[in-house]
């Protein structure tokens, strides 16, 4: 049995070591990034509870993966934390596995996980404040995390994408194609959540967002607006200089 869990031990290691060298390799910039992350916790007691999973993949603005692996990992909490866990909580993270894994994986420190995201995300995003968070309801991610994963939070732009939001108004404004959007298989890990909000959002800019072609027109009266308020601002500026240059004259004369 213990050669299983130091195998698993291997394994979870070397994913987190093999996401951050994947990521060394990138030297063009990343248009427009986006952080998708999507924590699991053990309940939604944003001042008690904890995150014990957290995954991060990160796409440029076109919502393509820079990585495939991206980073993932567990957080350790002893067995009395995770059993204190609502009724739901043991019982899906239960039957997910996602209560053994981390058993299993004690060396996996908030500290230590906090270090590896952190070094994950800077390696494809040097700058900081430059990408958003993304995610469904990232806002309850965000909350947990400025309290236990402060370092990645303020690295992030304060800007969120929450792709929730974006649900909850079609629902209002469209709500017959809102019932076309693809279901969900709610398997409540953190990396399967992350690829459904991605694929979430990529249908809603196919079928429910306006593309460029379709607002081209509106870009152009846009753009025509701007010019006029232009010229009449530079047109002004001539005529106030005018006036001051006419004014010094009869000053001086």
């Amino acid at each position: 049995m213990s050669s299983i869990v130091n195998v698993a031990k291997r394994r979870l290691s070397a994913s987190a070591t093999q996401a951050t060298a994947a990521a060394t390799k990138r030297t063009k910039p990343v248009g427009h990034p986006i952080v998708w992350i999507d924590c699991e916790m053990t309940g939604l007691d944003v001042y008690n509870d904890h995150i014990i999973e957290i995954c991060c993949l990160i796409t440029d603005g076109n919502l393509d993966l820079l990585d495939e692996k991206g980073y993932e990992s567990t957080v350790y909490y002893p067995k009395s934390v995770l059993d204190s866990m609502n009724e739901w909580c043991v019982k899906q993270h239960g039957q997910s596995g996602l209560t053994q894994k981390i058993l299993d994986h004690p060396d996996q420190t908030l500290e230590k996980v906090n270090s590896e995201l952190l070094e994950y995300v800077k390696t494809y995003v040097p700058e900081p404040r430059t990408a958003v968070m993304a995610g469904n309801s990232i806002h309850m991610d965000k909350f947990f995390m400025m309290r236990e994963f402060k370092p990645v939070v303020d690295h992030l732009h304060y800007r969120l994408i929450d792709v929730s939001s974006i649900s909850e108004f079609g629902k209002r404004h469209n709500p017959e194609l809102m019932k076309c959007t693809p279901r969900k298989r709610t398997l409540h890990t953190a990396r399967s959540d992350i690829i459904e909000s991605i694929n979430q959002l990529k249908w809603y800019r196919e079928n429910y967002l306006k593309s460029a072609d379709e607002t081209k027109e509106v870009v152009a009266q846009f753009e025509d607006e701007q010019k006029k308020e232009r010229a009449e601002k530079e047109q002004a500026e001539k005529e106030s200089n005018g006036e001051k240059q006419s004014a010094e004259k009869e000053a001086s004369s």
